[in-house]
């Protein structure tokens, strides 16, 4: 992008080029021919200095140039800031500590007994799969879980662990052994992230969840398949 200033002394182009972080600045006289020129890093390049100094324009107008041009590339940042970012980005998993498959399995054990336990029962007696037989003088009382209410109860499970993890990270069950769900750069877990992790948790917990432990034996960060697919990981709190 090419920016061109009037100044006292001539006319100055200063050239940035993103791609290649490379700024050109130029000075004109009055038949525009080129009579100072510079490039520059634009990762080490100190603009006001080399607009005063090697181009010779005048340091009020120098600085002003400088702050219209640095405001012009804000996006482009500087070297200290891209290695800043690169180093929060490297370090978000580091400083991390993985949950482990044996947390993570008492957690889902715990939201089950607490949780799924009381809610199925409650959610099959008001569908009416409840029984009650009087034979030879013997009660007989149970639940038979129709093929409707077990969908509706994994959507309704579904939905528990997407609302918990998006609002903070965790279920009751991970609450209560100590861990968490975040995204693979450390930050809080959003809410599609949640609902996609949750919405595989169902290829997951195919086999009493044995699909989800082979792909969390086989990951360095204890990845489910619903974890890859969102790019989340659970660590401890």
């Amino acid at each position: 992008m090419k920016q061109t200033f009037n100044t006292s002394i001539g006319t100055v182009e200063v050239l940035v080029d993103q791609q290649s972080r490379i700024v050109s600045i130029y000075r004109f006289d009055e038949q525009h021919r080129a009579i100072a020129a510079a490039i520059e890093s634009w990762d080490h390049v100190d603009l006001l200095d080399v607009l005063n100094r090697q181009a010779g324009v005048p340091l009020g107008e120098a600085n002003r140039i400088a702050a219209t041009v640095r405001e012009q590339h804000a996006g482009l940042g500087s070297l200290g800031e891209r290695l800043e970012q690169r180093s929060r980005e490297r370090s978000g998993w580091s400083n991390l500590q993985n949950a482990g498959i044996p947390l993570r399995f008492v957690a889902v054990l715990l939201d089950s007994l607490i949780v799924f336990a009381p809610l199925g029962i409650f959610v099959a007696v008001m569908r009416g799969d409840g029984y009650n037989q009087h034979v030879n003088g013997y009660a007989n009382a149970g639940i038979n879980f129709s093929g409707k209410t077990i969908l509706l109860l994994a959507a309704l499970g579904v939905a528990y662990y997407t609302v918990c993890e998006a609002a903070a990270g965790a279920t009751l069950g991970k609450r209560m052994v100590g861990i968490r769900v975040v995204g693979e750069d450390g930050e809080h877990v959003t809410f599609g992230a949640a609902l996609v992790r949750n919405l595989v948790r169902v290829v997951d917990s195919l086999f009493f969840y044995l699909v989800g432990f082979m792909f969390a034996l086989t990951s360095k960060r204890g990845q489910r398949l619903g974890d890859r697919a969102a790019r989340t990981i659970v660590v401890r709190r």
